[in-house]
């Protein structure tokens, strides 16, 4: 998503960017300020929502039990979706949000649905016959930039927040024959594992320089942009090309500069929600 902005304003970024000042202040590699609430959505198995500036990311999450793709037997499945509230951004207003919403959820979908990022082995309740089936659901309801990377944001944190109950295989009547027996005890509930859940960090090019977490108006001026997944350990597990191109030594320099920020990214976002944790319980607002 970009902002329209004149050629004088679009020199002032540039300008300065090369200077490590960017219009807010902040250097080329800072992060704006952001905050995370779980727990808010009451009918869900896992919900939160991150505000970064004015952009503002609900992800609710729901599990239930289907059939494993016939290719992938021993596999649970995630479905994301992605969609941008029409008032996010005067943008986004009639139609203007469908293409990105498709993109969205597709970029998200490639991120989070792979056995380096979910267990989704673990997910498997009988092969062939029953597995869960994770779906995540992400609403865009404001931007200021940087969505990539604050919907995979908000989605750790959601997954974070996520219980799943607990079933008990019993062997039916005959042999392959299984019963499902799903407790009814709120507190015999699973987590989902998060050492391997990614995040995106997209770094973009504007002028010589590379910056992470653009305004819009810095949007409106990035030449190219490659976004990375980026585990707890720092570990890259995928890279999507947005646009533009970059040189092997700049490519390197891009790399490196991930791992890092992913790693203290991650850092805050679990020291926030464990904070989140402690808390008294919340009624959802959904409720």
């Amino acid at each position: 998503m970009t902002s329209s902005i004149t050629q004088t304003e679009a020199e002032f970024i540039l300008e300065g960017i090369a200077t490590n000042i960017r219009i807010d202040g902040r250097s080329r590699l800072d992060y704006r300020p952001f905050s995370i609430e779980t727990g808010i959505i009451s009918q869900a198995n896992g919900s939160a929502r991150l505000v970064l500036d004015a952009t503002d990311i609900l992800v609710g999450i729901k599990v239930e039990i289907g059939t494993p793709e016939p290719s992938k037997p021993n596999l649970g499945k995630v479905q994301v979706n992605v969609e941008i509230c029409p008032s996010a951004s005067p943008e986004f207003e009639g139609r203007g949000g469908e293409a990105l919403n498709i993109e969205l959820s597709s970029l998200i979908q490639k991120l989070l649905a792979n056995q380096n990022a979910l267990d989704l082995e673990s997910l498997c309740l009988v092969p062939n016959q029953s597995c869960w089936v994770v779906y995540i659901d992400a609403v865009v309801l404001g931007s200021s930039g940087n969505l990539f990377d604050s919907i995979s944001m908000a989605m750790r944190c959601a997954l974070y927040d996520t219980k799943i109950p607990k079933v008990t295989v019993l062997q039916g009547d005959t042999p392959g024959d299984f019963e499902l027996e799903l407790s009814e005890d709120p507190e015999e509930t699973i987590s989902i594992p998060l050492l391997h859940v990614p995040i995106c960090v997209s770094l973009s090019m504007i002028g010589e320089h590379f910056i992470i977490d653009p305004s819009l108006e810095e949007e409106s001026c990035i030449g190219t942009r490659l976004s990375f997944a980026v585990n707890q350990a720092g570990n890259i597990c995928a890279i999507q090309k947005g646009f533009g191109s970059v040189t092997p030594k700049q490519l390197k320099g891009m790399l490196k500069t991930a791992q890092i920020l992913g790693r203290i990214i991650i850092e805050k976002l679990d020291s926030a929600l464990e904070l989140e944790s402690e808390y008294q319980e919340k009624v959802g607002f959904f409720s």
